[in-house]
């Protein structure tokens, strides 16, 4: 066979004789394909890893709208997302900033801070115009109620007037307890009670025939419904609360001038019902006084003068109440007695500074009467509305 004819069967068998026999392929370690490999090509190969999972469809996400745009939200179980146009109140003529803050408090106070602030997703904002709510139906149908109170209330405007009185003992109540009908209590016995006009005019002319009793502030305040009034009456006490050192040389220290505040705080939230004949009122009441100086002495590091000095250590006490008043009749006034405050916004120190008993405040009582009235009004729009 010469060389011409073996190139020519060389070729012919090449063509018809399948690969895999003309070349023994490494079996590959751990087949279980009994040393079988299957033919496919390098590019759809996988691994056993690589296998395929299902992909869920996602489910679909509540939206906020902000003025940059619009912001998703993950979605929980039963929780919707509801708007509330509130410009109708906030467009009225407030004197305080962000009118649509006093809503947002109202919501807490009457479906409590812990469901906003839970494990699950919640959303409550408010801008100028609308109010934001994400939580289930039941939340959703308390924020409405209160929205509602906002926006369609039978009145705006409320005139609120308010008396502090300083009375000189607990015997005011002699005559007109049994009128007094309790709607609240305080942490250090403070208490309140509703009555009728005519009765609150009464005990304060009782007062009047008495020493003692002092009229501190008597203020008359338009507001809008809902909002919050402050109102404050104070005076400021100097005493020596310490030692400061003096800049020039050689005198060492010297007495430091302190203050302290003594007065009463109020502050006061009213919102009108949906029927507009009561009151819910949000109320906080702080009273400080300052009942005495106890001088106390002192040696001082001094160069020039005496060491033994003199400091004053002051006696002061705080009375606190925070409470809702709900149903607060109009018509009727709410009385509040802060507890005993000897002689608050008063003098203490006695006949001739001598601090003599029976001549200093004991028994000072410190009462505040609240009445409201409607100011302006506008036709009531029915809840089908």
């Amino acid at each position: 066979m010469n060389r011409r004819t073996a190139l020519s069967l060389t070729l012919l068998l090449g063509g018809l004789v399948p690969h895999s026999l003309c070349a023994q392929s490494p079996v590959r370690r751990g087949s279980t394909n009994g040393g079988r490999l299957a033919l496919q090509p390098a590019r759809s190969r996988r691994s056993r890893d690589d296998d395929p999972v299902a992909e869920t469809e996602p489910e679909h996400e509540p939206t906020v709208e902000h003025e940059s745009g619009v912001t998703s939200i993950p979605s929980e179980p039963g929780h919707e997302l509801r708007r509330f146009d509130i410009s109708r109140y906030t467009s009225l003529a407030h004197t305080q900033p962000n009118p649509q803050n006093a809503i947002i408090e109202w919501i807490f106070r009457r479906t409590g801070s812990a469901p906003w602030h839970g494990d699950k997703i919640t959303v409550l904002c408010a801008s100028q115009t609308s109010l934001r709510a994400y939580h289930n139906p039941k939340v959703l149908k308390q924020v409405e109620e209160v929205v509602e109170r906002f926006v369609q209330s039978t009145n705006d405007v409320l005139s609120i007037r308010v008396r502090f009185v300083a009375a000189v003992d607990t015997r005011w109540r002699y005559a007109v307890f049994s009128r007094l009908t309790p709607v609240g209590s305080g942490p250090q016995g403070q208490q309140i009670w509703t009555l009728k006009v005519e009765d609150s005019a009464f005990v304060l002319a009782q007062m009047q025939v008495y020493q003692g009793f002092k009229l501190l502030t008597d203020q008359r305040v338009e507001m809008i419904n809902g909002q919050t009034l402050t109102i404050r009456t104070s005076e400021m006490r100097g005493f020596t609360g310490g030692l400061q050192r003096e800049s020039a040389a050689g005198l060492g220290y010297q007495p430091k001038a302190d203050q302290l505040e003594e007065g009463v705080t109020l502050r006061i939230s009213p919102l009108l019902t949906f029927d507009g004949d009561a009151i819910d009122a949000a109320i906080e009441l702080t009273a400080n006084t300052v009942k005495n100086f106890h001088r106390t002495r002192i040696i001082a590091p001094r160069e020039i003068g005496p060491s033994e000095m003199t400091i004053d250590v002051p006696e002061a006490t705080e009375s606190r109440i925070n409470q809702t008043v709900k149903g607060w009749p109009l018509g009727q006034t709410l009385l509040i007695s802060a507890g005993i405050q000897p002689g608050i916004l008063q003098s203490k120190t006695g006949f001739l500074n001598l601090r003599i008993p029976g001549t200093v405040p004991t028994g000072t009582e410190l009462l505040v009467f609240l009445d409201a009235e409607i100011v302006s009004g506008r036709p009531r729009p029915s809840r089908e509305d």
